[in-house]
């Protein structure tokens, strides 16, 4: 699976309904069904997250549990050695992980985002750039 791939189908998202635990393009998803989904796409792999996750656990727990999901599925790379087709972990004020992405330019990411209630394209400002914690990318994926 090429980055430029990635991109391409996490495109395709754009515009999907937010729902949380959904991942069906075009149908609902959130953040994570997002990341689920377009590896699912390019793989034809289904990748089961081992956490029943509601969605405002974050807000009530101290554990990183997105994170250490990622790190079961994903390769872990620094925040700087992030490029296009990589996935961010975003988290909001002093809360643990919450949010994932998919970086598309150097600039910009695609999430599933409740607050707009649909999957997105976002400029990668400072505001995020302040909630970035981790970077990964997909199993197997090549220049």
């Amino acid at each position: 699976m090429k980055r430029q791939d990635i991109i391409i189908e996490a495109k395709k998202w754009l515009g999907t309904k937010w729902q949380h635990q959904a991942s069906l393009k075009q149908v609902a998803c959130d953040c994570v069904g997002l990341v689920r989904g377009v590896y699912r796409e390019l793989t034809g792999i289904d990748v089961d997250i081992a956490i029943d996750y509601p969605a405002t656990w974050h807000l009530f727990k101290k554990e990183e549990r997105l994170y250490a999901e990622a790190k079961r599925h994903m390769v872990e790379i620094t925040k700087d050695e992030a490029r296009p087709g990589d996935v961010l972990v975003f988290g909001f004020y002093d809360h643990p992980a919450s949010h994932v992405g998919i970086l598309t330019s150097p600039d910009a990411f695609i999430h599933s985002y409740q607050d707009i209630g649909q999957v997105i394209e976002t400029r990668l400002d400072d505001a995020w750039k302040k909630r970035l914690r981790f970077a990964f990318s997909y199993p197997g994926v090549l220049d």
